[in-house]
Protein backbone atom coordinates (compact mmCIF):
# COMPACT_ATOMS: atom_id res chain seq x y z
CA UNK A 1 0.00 0.00 0.00
CA UNK A 2 3.06 2.25 0.95
CA UNK A 3 4.90 2.02 -2.61
CA UNK A 4 1.04 2.63 -4.51
CA UNK A 5 0.63 5.86 -2.33
CA UNK A 6 4.06 6.85 -3.11
CA UNK A 7 3.35 6.24 -6.49
CA UNK A 8 0.73 8.35 -6.60
CA UNK A 9 2.33 11.32 -4.78
CA UNK A 10 4.89 11.15 -7.54
CA UNK A 11 2.06 11.47 -10.42
CA UNK A 12 0.31 14.15 -8.65
CA UNK A 13 3.64 15.93 -8.40
CA UNK A 14 4.11 15.40 -12.53
CA UNK A 15 0.94 16.96 -12.85
CA UNK A 16 1.95 20.30 -11.24
CA UNK A 17 5.06 19.95 -13.56
CA UNK A 18 2.62 19.71 -16.08
CA UNK A 19 1.24 23.43 -15.47
CA UNK A 20 4.02 25.03 -16.22
CA UNK A 21 4.61 23.74 -19.42
CA UNK A 22 3.59 25.86 -21.87
CA UNK A 23 0.20 25.51 -23.55
CA UNK A 24 0.01 27.68 -27.11
CA UNK A 25 -3.48 27.74 -28.37
CA UNK A 26 -4.34 30.21 -31.46
CA UNK A 27 -4.63 34.24 -30.42
CA UNK A 28 -4.18 37.00 -31.18
CA UNK A 29 -2.28 40.99 -30.57
CA UNK A 30 -2.82 43.73 -31.10
CA UNK A 31 0.36 46.07 -31.17
CA UNK A 32 1.20 49.59 -30.38
CA UNK A 33 0.24 50.57 -34.12
CA UNK A 34 -3.56 49.21 -33.65
CA UNK A 35 -2.49 46.05 -36.20
CA UNK A 36 -3.44 42.73 -35.39
CA UNK A 37 -0.96 39.65 -35.51
CA UNK A 38 -2.33 36.01 -35.58
CA UNK A 39 -0.72 33.15 -33.77
CA UNK A 40 -0.40 31.51 -30.95
CA UNK A 41 -0.66 32.58 -27.48
CA UNK A 42 1.06 30.16 -24.19
CA UNK A 43 -2.42 30.44 -22.40
CA UNK A 44 -2.38 29.27 -18.69
CA UNK A 45 -6.04 29.95 -17.83
CA UNK A 46 -4.62 32.62 -15.27
CA UNK A 47 -6.39 32.52 -12.10
CA UNK A 48 -3.67 36.05 -11.32
CA UNK A 49 -3.65 38.28 -14.31
CA UNK A 50 -0.10 37.35 -16.02
CA UNK A 51 2.63 40.38 -16.20
CA UNK A 52 3.61 38.76 -19.41
CA UNK A 53 2.84 36.63 -22.21
CA UNK A 54 4.48 35.07 -24.72
CA UNK A 55 3.64 34.98 -28.83
CA UNK A 56 4.53 32.51 -31.22
CA UNK A 57 3.85 33.78 -34.74
CA UNK A 58 3.55 31.71 -38.23
CA UNK A 59 7.20 31.06 -38.11
CA UNK A 60 7.73 29.60 -34.70
CA UNK A 61 9.62 32.29 -33.20
CA UNK A 62 8.54 33.02 -29.85
CA UNK A 63 8.63 36.48 -28.64
CA UNK A 64 7.47 37.51 -24.84
CA UNK A 65 5.18 41.02 -24.39
CA UNK A 66 4.98 43.01 -21.34
CA UNK A 67 1.55 45.28 -20.90
CA UNK A 68 3.69 48.38 -22.60
CA UNK A 69 4.59 45.96 -25.22
CA UNK A 70 1.20 45.96 -27.13
CA UNK A 71 -2.66 47.32 -26.55
CA UNK A 72 -4.62 43.98 -26.27
CA UNK A 73 -4.32 40.40 -27.11
CA UNK A 74 -6.94 37.53 -27.11
CA UNK A 75 -6.92 33.75 -26.70
CA UNK A 76 -11.06 33.19 -27.35
CA UNK A 77 -14.27 34.70 -28.14
CA UNK A 78 -14.56 35.19 -24.33
CA UNK A 79 -11.04 35.88 -23.28
CA UNK A 80 -9.83 39.07 -23.89
CA UNK A 81 -7.22 41.26 -22.03
CA UNK A 82 -6.27 44.87 -22.47
CA UNK A 83 -2.88 46.93 -21.63
CA UNK A 84 -3.83 49.73 -19.61
CA UNK A 85 -1.98 52.38 -17.10
CA UNK A 86 -4.30 52.36 -13.97
CA UNK A 87 -4.18 53.54 -9.92
CA UNK A 88 -5.10 50.58 -8.33
CA UNK A 89 -5.76 50.19 -4.48
CA UNK A 90 -3.19 47.67 -2.82
CA UNK A 91 -3.58 47.33 1.02
CA UNK A 92 -3.81 44.41 2.50
CA UNK A 93 -7.53 42.53 2.37
CA UNK A 94 -7.33 39.05 3.36
CA UNK A 95 -8.07 38.66 7.22
CA UNK A 96 -5.17 37.22 8.07
CA UNK A 97 -3.66 40.39 6.42
CA UNK A 98 -4.88 42.91 8.71
CA UNK A 99 -2.73 44.71 11.02
CA UNK A 100 -3.53 47.63 13.50
CA UNK A 101 -3.39 50.20 10.95
CA UNK A 102 -3.48 48.72 7.54
CA UNK A 103 -3.02 51.99 5.71
CA UNK A 104 -4.34 52.60 2.70
CA UNK A 105 -2.01 51.67 -0.20
CA UNK A 106 -2.55 53.18 -3.46
CA UNK A 107 -0.03 52.28 -6.45
CA UNK A 108 -0.45 55.06 -9.62
CA UNK A 109 -0.09 54.23 -13.01
CA UNK A 110 0.91 50.76 -13.24
CA UNK A 111 1.06 48.72 -16.45
CA UNK A 112 -0.72 45.62 -16.46
CA UNK A 113 -3.17 43.75 -18.11
CA UNK A 114 -6.56 43.63 -16.77
CA UNK A 115 -9.41 41.05 -18.18
CA UNK A 116 -12.05 43.25 -20.09
CA UNK A 117 -15.23 41.71 -18.62
CA UNK A 118 -17.82 43.95 -20.74
CA UNK A 119 -17.48 46.45 -23.53
CA UNK A 120 -20.08 49.17 -24.54
CA UNK A 121 -21.27 52.47 -23.23
CA UNK A 122 -19.68 51.70 -19.93
CA UNK A 123 -16.85 49.14 -19.48
CA UNK A 124 -15.93 46.57 -16.92
CA UNK A 125 -12.20 45.28 -16.43
CA UNK A 126 -11.04 42.86 -14.09
CA UNK A 127 -7.85 42.17 -12.22
CA UNK A 128 -6.93 40.08 -9.72
CA UNK A 129 -3.12 40.13 -7.96
CA UNK A 130 -0.64 38.21 -6.16
CA UNK A 131 -2.68 38.61 -3.18
CA UNK A 132 -5.78 37.25 -4.65
CA UNK A 133 -7.76 40.55 -4.10
CA UNK A 134 -10.06 41.23 -7.05
CA UNK A 135 -9.71 44.36 -8.60
CA UNK A 136 -12.71 46.20 -10.84
CA UNK A 137 -12.60 49.22 -13.44
CA UNK A 138 -15.68 51.22 -14.86
CA UNK A 139 -15.34 53.23 -17.67
CA UNK A 140 -18.16 55.02 -19.12
CA UNK A 141 -17.06 55.54 -22.92
CA UNK A 142 -13.94 57.50 -22.67
CA UNK A 143 -14.21 59.06 -19.27
CA UNK A 144 -11.74 58.39 -16.90
CA UNK A 145 -11.17 54.82 -15.07
CA UNK A 146 -12.39 54.26 -11.57
CA UNK A 147 -11.72 51.31 -9.51
CA UNK A 148 -14.26 49.67 -7.48
CA UNK A 149 -12.64 50.05 -4.09
CA UNK A 150 -13.45 48.29 -0.60
CA UNK A 151 -11.36 47.99 2.37
CA UNK A 152 -10.81 46.10 5.42
CA UNK A 153 -9.90 47.22 8.90
CA UNK A 154 -9.66 45.75 12.72
CA UNK A 155 -11.46 47.89 14.80
CA UNK A 156 -12.64 47.62 18.41
CA UNK A 157 -15.83 46.81 19.88
CA UNK A 158 -15.11 47.91 23.06
CA UNK A 159 -17.86 49.84 24.56
CA UNK A 160 -20.74 48.60 22.50
CA UNK A 161 -23.16 46.69 23.73
CA UNK A 162 -22.60 42.82 24.93
CA UNK A 163 -19.02 43.54 22.98
CA UNK A 164 -15.64 43.51 23.86
CA UNK A 165 -12.35 42.64 21.51
CA UNK A 166 -11.77 43.52 17.90
CA UNK A 167 -13.77 42.76 14.68
CA UNK A 168 -13.31 42.98 11.07
CA UNK A 169 -15.17 46.33 9.54
CA UNK A 170 -15.66 46.60 5.71
CA UNK A 171 -15.61 50.01 4.01
CA UNK A 172 -17.80 49.70 0.74
CA UNK A 173 -16.32 53.02 -0.89
CA UNK A 174 -16.99 51.70 -4.53
CA UNK A 175 -20.71 51.84 -3.60
CA UNK A 176 -20.04 55.78 -3.03
CA UNK A 177 -18.42 55.66 -6.61
CA UNK A 178 -20.15 53.82 -8.85
CA UNK A 179 -23.98 55.26 -8.55
CA UNK A 180 -22.14 58.33 -10.02
CA UNK A 181 -21.04 56.69 -13.08
CA UNK A 182 -23.79 55.65 -13.74
CA UNK A 183 -25.77 58.11 -13.12
CA UNK A 184 -27.47 58.50 -16.68
CA UNK A 185 -29.55 55.45 -15.72
CA UNK A 186 -31.62 56.17 -12.49
CA UNK A 187 -32.19 52.62 -12.13
CA UNK A 188 -29.25 50.99 -12.74
CA UNK A 189 -27.58 54.12 -9.81
CA UNK A 190 -30.32 53.32 -7.32
CA UNK A 191 -29.10 49.58 -8.18
CA UNK A 192 -25.56 50.47 -7.32
CA UNK A 193 -26.15 51.85 -3.76
CA UNK A 194 -26.14 48.82 -2.35
CA UNK A 195 -24.48 45.94 -5.08
CA UNK A 196 -22.57 43.44 -3.99
CA UNK A 197 -18.27 43.01 -4.86
CA UNK A 198 -18.04 40.25 -7.07
CA UNK A 199 -17.88 39.41 -10.65
CA UNK A 200 -21.73 38.14 -11.30
CA UNK A 201 -23.11 41.86 -9.59
CA UNK A 202 -20.54 44.41 -11.35
CA UNK A 203 -21.34 42.71 -14.71
CA UNK A 204 -25.63 43.13 -14.37
CA UNK A 205 -24.65 46.66 -13.55
CA UNK A 206 -22.57 47.30 -16.69
CA UNK A 207 -24.94 45.06 -19.15
CA UNK A 208 -28.21 47.17 -17.61
CA UNK A 209 -26.77 50.22 -18.17
CA UNK A 210 -25.73 49.98 -21.25
CA UNK A 211 -29.13 48.19 -22.16
CA UNK A 212 -30.57 51.41 -19.97
CA UNK A 213 -28.34 53.73 -22.62
CA UNK A 214 -28.16 51.77 -26.19
CA UNK A 215 -30.61 49.27 -25.98
CA UNK A 216 -28.14 46.16 -26.01
CA UNK A 217 -25.67 44.68 -23.48
CA UNK A 218 -22.92 45.68 -24.90
CA UNK A 219 -20.04 44.44 -27.85
CA UNK A 220 -19.06 42.06 -25.82
CA UNK A 221 -19.65 40.15 -23.02
CA UNK A 222 -17.36 38.12 -20.86
CA UNK A 223 -18.82 34.73 -20.01
CA UNK A 224 -18.31 33.55 -16.15
CA UNK A 225 -16.89 30.43 -15.26
CA UNK A 226 -19.40 27.83 -14.66
CA UNK A 227 -18.88 25.02 -12.62
CA UNK A 228 -19.98 21.96 -15.39
CA UNK A 229 -21.52 18.66 -13.86
CA UNK A 230 -21.82 15.27 -15.94
CA UNK A 231 -22.84 11.83 -15.45
CA UNK A 232 -22.27 8.72 -16.42
CA UNK A 233 -22.00 4.57 -16.16
CA UNK A 234 -19.39 3.11 -14.78
CA UNK A 235 -18.88 -0.89 -14.37
CA UNK A 236 -16.00 -3.05 -14.03
CA UNK A 237 -14.11 -6.19 -11.80
CA UNK A 238 -12.41 -6.34 -8.56
CA UNK A 239 -10.13 -8.77 -7.06
CA UNK A 240 -10.74 -8.67 -3.73
CA UNK A 241 -8.34 -9.68 -0.41
CA UNK A 242 -9.90 -10.15 3.20
CA UNK A 243 -7.65 -10.30 6.22
CA UNK A 244 -8.46 -10.67 10.30
CA UNK A 245 -6.42 -9.73 12.85
CA UNK A 246 -6.05 -8.63 16.19
CA UNK A 247 -6.39 -11.22 18.87
CA UNK A 248 -4.61 -14.06 19.10
CA UNK A 249 -7.40 -16.31 20.50
CA UNK A 250 -9.90 -15.72 17.62
CA UNK A 251 -9.58 -18.45 15.10
CA UNK A 252 -10.32 -15.91 11.99
CA UNK A 253 -6.89 -14.11 12.93
CA UNK A 254 -4.91 -17.24 11.63
CA UNK A 255 -6.97 -17.69 8.78
CA UNK A 256 -5.58 -17.19 4.56
CA UNK A 257 -8.99 -16.37 2.79
CA UNK A 258 -8.39 -16.59 -0.81
CA UNK A 259 -8.33 -13.87 -3.42
CA UNK A 260 -11.01 -13.42 -5.01
CA UNK A 261 -13.13 -11.86 -8.12
CA UNK A 262 -16.07 -10.21 -7.80
CA UNK A 263 -18.09 -7.39 -10.23
CA UNK A 264 -19.00 -3.87 -9.58
CA UNK A 265 -21.20 -1.37 -11.27
CA UNK A 266 -23.39 1.58 -10.81
CA UNK A 267 -23.22 5.56 -11.70
CA UNK A 268 -20.93 8.40 -11.92
CA UNK A 269 -21.01 12.04 -11.62
CA UNK A 270 -18.20 14.78 -12.19
CA UNK A 271 -17.89 18.02 -11.03
CA UNK A 272 -15.83 19.77 -13.44
CA UNK A 273 -14.35 22.73 -11.87
CA UNK A 274 -13.77 26.58 -13.55
CA UNK A 275 -9.92 26.30 -13.49
CA UNK A 276 -7.27 25.45 -15.34
CA UNK A 277 -9.26 24.30 -18.37
CA UNK A 278 -11.59 22.15 -16.23
CA UNK A 279 -8.46 20.03 -15.24
CA UNK A 280 -9.79 19.15 -11.51
CA UNK A 281 -12.31 17.22 -10.93
CA UNK A 282 -14.48 16.39 -8.06
CA UNK A 283 -15.36 13.04 -9.17
CA UNK A 284 -18.33 10.58 -7.65
CA UNK A 285 -19.61 7.01 -8.22
CA UNK A 286 -22.11 5.32 -6.11
CA UNK A 287 -21.75 1.54 -7.21
CA UNK A 288 -22.74 -2.07 -5.62
CA UNK A 289 -20.09 -4.47 -4.62
CA UNK A 290 -20.97 -8.30 -3.79
CA UNK A 291 -18.30 -10.26 -2.40
CA UNK A 292 -18.17 -14.02 -1.37
CA UNK A 293 -15.10 -15.90 0.26
CA UNK A 294 -14.73 -19.53 1.76
CA UNK A 295 -11.96 -21.43 3.18
CA UNK A 296 -10.85 -23.86 5.30
CA UNK A 297 -8.18 -24.21 8.30
CA UNK A 298 -6.87 -26.84 10.27
CA UNK A 299 -5.41 -26.51 14.13
CA UNK A 300 -5.29 -28.41 17.46
CA UNK A 301 -8.11 -28.45 19.90
CA UNK A 302 -6.76 -27.83 23.19
CA UNK A 303 -8.79 -30.41 24.96
CA UNK A 304 -8.36 -33.42 22.51
CA UNK A 305 -4.28 -32.68 21.17
CA UNK A 306 -4.35 -35.76 19.29
CA UNK A 307 -7.53 -34.99 17.04
CA UNK A 308 -7.16 -31.62 14.65
CA UNK A 309 -10.25 -29.71 14.80
CA UNK A 310 -11.47 -28.42 11.12
CA UNK A 311 -12.70 -25.29 10.38
CA UNK A 312 -14.61 -23.83 7.64
CA UNK A 313 -15.55 -20.40 6.84
CA UNK A 314 -17.98 -18.45 4.17
CA UNK A 315 -18.31 -15.22 4.20
CA UNK A 316 -20.76 -13.81 1.98
CA UNK A 317 -21.06 -9.52 1.63
CA UNK A 318 -22.59 -6.80 0.24
CA UNK A 319 -21.87 -2.74 -0.45
CA UNK A 320 -23.57 0.13 -1.83
CA UNK A 321 -20.32 2.44 -2.10
CA UNK A 322 -20.55 5.81 -2.18
CA UNK A 323 -16.73 6.94 -3.39
CA UNK A 324 -15.41 10.63 -3.52
CA UNK A 325 -12.36 11.67 -5.08
CA UNK A 326 -10.07 14.44 -6.15
CA UNK A 327 -9.35 14.33 -10.01
CA UNK A 328 -6.38 15.82 -11.74
CA UNK A 329 -7.19 15.58 -15.58
CA UNK A 330 -4.64 16.72 -18.72
CA UNK A 331 -8.20 18.44 -20.35
CA UNK A 332 -6.47 19.07 -23.69
CA UNK A 333 -5.24 15.59 -24.95
CA UNK A 334 -6.95 13.92 -27.09
CA UNK A 335 -6.27 10.97 -24.58
CA UNK A 336 -7.24 12.94 -21.31
CA UNK A 337 -4.76 10.58 -18.43
CA UNK A 338 -6.15 11.38 -14.72
CA UNK A 339 -5.07 10.55 -11.41
CA UNK A 340 -7.26 10.20 -7.90
CA UNK A 341 -6.95 10.07 -4.74
CA UNK A 342 -10.00 9.76 -2.18
CA UNK A 343 -12.23 8.00 -0.07
CA UNK A 344 -15.09 5.11 -0.10
CA UNK A 345 -17.79 5.02 2.08
CA UNK A 346 -19.61 1.91 1.93
CA UNK A 347 -22.83 0.68 3.26
CA UNK A 348 -23.47 -3.11 3.85
CA UNK A 349 -26.56 -4.62 2.37
CA UNK A 350 -25.59 -8.11 2.61
CA UNK A 351 -24.83 -9.29 5.33
CA UNK A 352 -23.91 -13.42 5.77
CA UNK A 353 -20.94 -14.91 7.71
CA UNK A 354 -21.07 -18.31 9.22
CA UNK A 355 -18.64 -21.17 10.42
CA UNK A 356 -18.29 -24.73 11.51
CA UNK A 357 -16.19 -26.55 13.36
CA UNK A 358 -15.67 -30.44 13.90
CA UNK A 359 -13.54 -32.91 15.36
CA UNK A 360 -13.67 -36.75 14.43
CA UNK A 361 -13.53 -38.40 17.81
CA UNK A 362 -15.49 -41.51 18.92
CA UNK A 363 -18.49 -39.00 19.80
CA UNK A 364 -17.73 -36.84 16.90
CA UNK A 365 -17.52 -32.76 18.33
CA UNK A 366 -19.49 -30.12 15.84
CA UNK A 367 -20.52 -26.73 15.90
CA UNK A 368 -21.52 -23.65 13.83
CA UNK A 369 -22.56 -20.32 14.36
CA UNK A 370 -21.72 -16.49 13.07
CA UNK A 371 -18.28 -16.62 12.50
CA UNK A 372 -18.29 -12.70 13.13
CA UNK A 373 -21.75 -11.76 15.96
CA UNK A 374 -20.63 -7.70 15.45
CA UNK A 375 -20.35 -6.36 12.25
CA UNK A 376 -20.44 -3.13 10.81
CA UNK A 377 -22.75 -2.13 8.34
CA UNK A 378 -20.33 1.19 7.26
CA UNK A 379 -16.77 1.10 6.25
CA UNK A 380 -14.70 3.97 5.52
CA UNK A 381 -11.65 3.48 2.59
CA UNK A 382 -8.48 4.90 1.18
CA UNK A 383 -8.62 5.18 -2.51
CA UNK A 384 -6.46 5.96 -5.61
CA UNK A 385 -6.71 5.03 -9.13
CA UNK A 386 -4.89 6.06 -12.87
CA UNK A 387 -6.68 5.91 -15.61
CA UNK A 388 -7.25 7.87 -18.72
CA UNK A 389 -10.38 9.04 -20.73
CA UNK A 390 -10.96 9.46 -24.66
CA UNK A 391 -14.37 11.47 -25.56
CA UNK A 392 -17.07 9.67 -23.25
CA UNK A 393 -15.16 6.28 -22.52
CA UNK A 394 -12.83 5.91 -19.48
CA UNK A 395 -10.48 3.20 -18.48
CA UNK A 396 -9.46 3.13 -14.87
CA UNK A 397 -7.15 1.23 -11.80
CA UNK A 398 -8.38 1.55 -9.14
CA UNK A 399 -6.82 0.78 -5.64
CA UNK A 400 -8.86 0.85 -2.27
CA UNK A 401 -7.86 0.10 1.79
CA UNK A 402 -11.13 -0.34 3.65
CA UNK A 403 -11.12 -1.22 7.46
CA UNK A 404 -12.88 -3.86 7.16
CA UNK A 405 -16.91 -5.66 8.86
CA UNK A 406 -15.35 -6.42 12.46
CA UNK A 407 -16.73 -4.34 14.88
CA UNK A 408 -14.73 -5.25 17.73
CA UNK A 409 -12.29 -3.25 19.39
CA UNK A 410 -9.41 -5.99 19.91
CA UNK A 411 -10.11 -7.73 16.54
CA UNK A 412 -10.32 -6.07 13.43
CA UNK A 413 -9.62 -6.72 9.70
CA UNK A 414 -9.29 -5.03 6.21
CA UNK A 415 -10.27 -5.56 2.43
CA UNK A 416 -7.62 -4.37 0.25
CA UNK A 417 -8.91 -4.35 -3.67
CA UNK A 418 -7.16 -3.79 -7.11
CA UNK A 419 -10.36 -2.69 -9.51
CA UNK A 420 -10.14 -2.16 -13.10
CA UNK A 421 -13.23 -0.08 -14.58
CA UNK A 422 -15.07 1.16 -17.74
CA UNK A 423 -17.23 3.88 -17.98
CA UNK A 424 -19.15 6.28 -20.22
CA UNK A 425 -19.65 9.32 -19.63
CA UNK A 426 -22.75 11.16 -21.32
CA UNK A 427 -22.23 14.42 -23.35
CA UNK A 428 -18.77 14.72 -22.69
CA UNK A 429 -16.54 15.39 -26.11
Amino acid sequence: MKKIILVMLVLLSQTHMGKAQEHFIPGSILTLSNDTMRGLIDYRDWELNPSRINFKNSSGEITTYTPDGILAFRVSNDVVFLSKHLAMDVSNYRVQDLGGNNPVQIVSDTAVFVRLIVRGQLNLYYLKDAKDKDHFWFQNNKDSIYEMRITRKIVSTQGMAHQTGLAVATLKIYQIILPGIVAGCPSVSEKAKTVDFSMPAFTKIATRYNECINGDKGTFVAKQKKIKVTYGLIAGASLLSLKFFGANDVVLTHVTFPKTWTYTGGAALKIILPYLQGSWIIYNDLVYRPYHVSTTYDTIYLLYPSKPAHYTFDISMGYLKLNTMLRYQFPKWVVKPFINVGMSNSFALVNKNSYTMSINLQTPIYKEGPAIESVKSYEAGFICGIGACFKGLGLEFRYEWANGMSAYAGFTGSENSFTFLLSYTFGQK
